[in-house]
């Protein structure tokens, strides 16, 4: 314990601070589309909460049409749910990639939104223009 103790110090943090800081991946795939969507089309992405913050990065791949908008959905997992948050992204020369950078994709957590994320309601989807209502999707655990 005093060694962990002696690093926190170290680097300057406090014990708070390093345990206030949770990461999970997210991984996007057209199965987990209500109703499921048939595409090879993949992503992954790192959802990080810290504090009262909420940061998102991640990269997708081989959407079958050209991007069209990232979101964090509310809603359980098999259910659908209403848009939350628009998510940026930066996309590449076919438009049927990208990366998700954690610069330009972080929130403040305000109380409903930390709630969600506590009880597994929130997801995110991936939408190209062939399918605008989503063409993959990912669950992000409970944080």
């Amino acid at each position: 314990m005093k060694t962990v103790i002696l690093i926190f110090f170290l680097l300057g943090l406090s014990a708070g601070e390093v345990l206030s800081q949770t990461t999970y991946e997210v991984n996007l795939a057209g199965y987990n589309m209500i109703p499921p969507v048939r595409t090879a089309a993949t992503g992954i992405l790192e959802v990080t909460v810290h504090n009262d913050s909420l940061f998102v990065s991640g990269e997708f791949r081989d959407l079958r049409g050209q991007y069209w908008a990232t979101y964090i959905h509310y809603g359980k997992e098999g259910e659908t749910g209403n848009r939350l948050i628009q998510l940026r992204a930066d996309v590449n020369e076919e438009k049927n990639g990208g990366e998700l950078k954690k610069e330009r994709n972080s929130f403040e957590l305000r109380p409903a939104i930390r709630r969600a994320l506590q009880e597994g309601n929130l997801y995110v989807v991936i939408s190209s223009n062939r399918n605008q209502d989503g063409e993959i999707r990912g669950q992000i655990p409970r944080m």
